[in-house]
């Protein structure tokens, strides 16, 4: 009988299956009849995930996507499990001897939604009569552990259930458990919860408070469901979700501000998050992570992280205005390659896995591209035998309960300039730094020797971290345009070893460095005494040339110096 946990290595969650450390780097994509299982077989890769869906339904509201695939509970008196069966012999037909982990998107069948009206948020993005079930509903809560127990029984009783590793729950808009009304699921039942969750707490109930409880409601959800998924496989199998994105949706309307709830869980083993979409993903600085990831760590959960990499074949998914946006454009090659080596090379050194997102079918099916993922597969299979812990010397941390003061107007001003785009200086900076939700101060507060504090507006945490923390930098909107130098400059101060004295993007831990140029090109790599480093990936390198060419990156080992 199949079973999975989480094991920590080096002080990184680690994924195991049947006891045995796993090739964690996978793939899915969203159009499973032009899926690529048998390229990315070819290629070494034994880790799958797939979309199944409980209803017939597109998975975002506001963009009125069309449904990918059938769902499964779409007639209310037969489930049609054949669905599942047929996606999941799919894989296993390219690779027989793969692990799964169903993405198992829980959006409620029509049927449902219609015959319980109360059980809806007030409004929804398109019109009164699409409004959808909000978070607070215990009805709601009820119809999809029923949906869901029926689904998991299924595939436990099926000829492939010990290929299925892992669930993936998905919900709300988009999958990752955002308001289906956009607006932090808003309807009758948040608020008699609310009424109730006043009085438990002691507190006015004003505005800001309401929106961090419609958080709290978001992450009680997820828990409960993996706690409740975990009991239906015996506490066999490993439990996760999309949640936590704060740097990416500071909006008090994104449900995602009590991560720290779901990390205290038990039942939670893992999070995920596709990579930022920060500046249209720009080349020539970082591609940030949106979750706090060493929070995440320090709390012994797996991160995710979903590379939706655009190549040169991608393009829109269907014909509707939000597929033919800036982020659905194909990408020229050369930016496609850097991309991928970039998004690669930043798994391996943050030492947490990845799926290649290929979205809309087909975007890898290119001999290079295929190269690559061969590639990347045997870099990852050595680097189980390296020591991967981090060498961060810097902390960043923010309160994420402050974001429920600001709707997405006010967050434009006061929060998008020090979280969101702040992190494009700490890209480019020069040394590693760690993320981390502010309530996590103490469990780190001896552990770095600089500490950078985001702070939109002061708080009770703020200010413990202000009166506690060594050497700490603090990041108000006054100083929202603060510069990469100027960081350096602050960092040398505290004795914060810089790997570069000017912008460059720099991943490192004790076995590994990569780094991307900016447009300028300069590289000038200033390594620790006693290290040097053997090129492993990444067109050939000099590096006594500080001027290669701009935006492109290159992936090393750190070796001592006599070898």
């Amino acid at each position: 009988m199949i079973t999975s946990e989480i094991r920590v290595i080096d002080g990184n969650p680690t994924l195991f299956v049947n006891g045995e450390q796993v090739l964690e780097n996978a793939y899915i994509t969203y159009f499973i009849k032009k899926a690529r299982y048998g390229d990315f077989a070819e290629a070494g890769y034994k880790l799958y995930s797939v979309p199944l869906y409980f209803a017939t339904r597109g998975i975002q509201e506001i963009n009125e996507i069309p449904p990918f695939d059938d769902g499964v509970f779409e007639n209310k008196d037969a489930p049609d499990f054949s669905i599942v069966d047929r996606a999941v012999n799919q894989i296993l037909e390219a690779c027989p001897d793969a692990y799964i982990f169903p993405r198992v998107n829980m959006s409620l069948p029509l049927w449902w939604e219609r015959e319980n009206p109360d059980e809806l948020c007030d409004y929804g993005n398109i019109s009164m009569d699409k409004r959808r079930p909000c978070y607070s509903s215990d009805k709601w809560l009820a119809e999809t552990k029923r949906e869901l127990k029926l689904f998991i029984e299924h595939i436990e009783n099926s000829p492939y259930r010990d290929h299925i590793c892992a669930y993936q729950l998905a919900g709300g808009n988009a999958e990752e458990w955002f308001g289906l009304d956009q607006k932090g699921s808003i309807g009758k039942r948040s608020r008699e919860k609310f009424e109730q969750y006043k009085i438990e707490r002691g507190i006015e109930g004003t505005e800001a408070e309401y929106y961090y409880f419609l958080s709290e409601i978001c992450a009680d959800r997820i828990i409960e469901l993996c706690e409740y998924a975990k009991e239906l496989t015996g506490h066999r199998l490993v439990m996760g979700s999309f949640y936590g994105y704060i740097y990416d949706r500071q909006d008090r309307e994104s449900d995602h501000h009590a991560l720290g709830k779901v990390l205290k869980s038990p039942s939670v083993d893992f999070l995920c998050s596709p990579v930022s979409y920060m500046d249209e993903r720009a080349l020539g600085r970082d591609l940030p992570c949106m979750m706090p990831l060493e929070s995440l760590k320090k709390h012994g959960k797996l991160y995710y992280v979903e590379n939706d990499v655009r190549t040169h074949l991608s393009g829109p998914l269907f014909d509707i205005p939000h597929f033919h946006n800036v982020h659905y454009r194909p990408r020229e090659r050369w930016y496609s390659v850097e991309a991928m080596k970039m998004c690669y090379s930043k798994s391996l050194i943050k030492s947490h896995p990845f799926w290649w997102f290929d979205m809309g079918g087909g975007w890898h099916n290119y001999p290079l591209y295929m190269e690559m993922d061969k590639d990347f597969i045997e870099i990852t299979r050595s680097a189980h035998e390296k020591d991967r812990s981090g060498v961060s010397e810097v902390a960043v941390l923010v309160d994420e309960r402050v974001f429920s003061r600001f709707d997405r107007e006010g967050r434009l001003e006061k929060v998008t300039p020090i979280t969101y785009h702040f992190r494009n200086k700490l890209g480019v900076m020069g040394a590693p730094y760690d993320t981390y939700i502010a309530e996590d101060f103490d469990l780190i507060k001896d552990s770095y020797k600089a500490f950078i504090l985001i702070e939109p507006e002061e708080s009770e945490l703020s200010l413990k971290i202000k009166k506690e923390a060594k050497n700490c930098l603090l990041i108000t909107p006054d100083k929202k345009d603060i510069t990469a130098e100027e960081l350096r400059r602050f960092l040398k101060e505290k004795g914060v070893h810089l790997y570069s004295e000017s912008d460059l993007v720099v991943y490192v831990n004790k076995s590994y460095l990569f780094f991307h140029t900016t447009d300028n090109g300069k590289v000038n790599i200033n390594l620790p005494d006693g290290k040097k480093l053997r090129q492993i990936y990444g067109d050939k390198v000099d590096l006594d040339k500080h001027i290669l060419p701009a935006k492109t990156g290159y992936l090393f080992e750190i070796v001592d110096a006599e070898r």
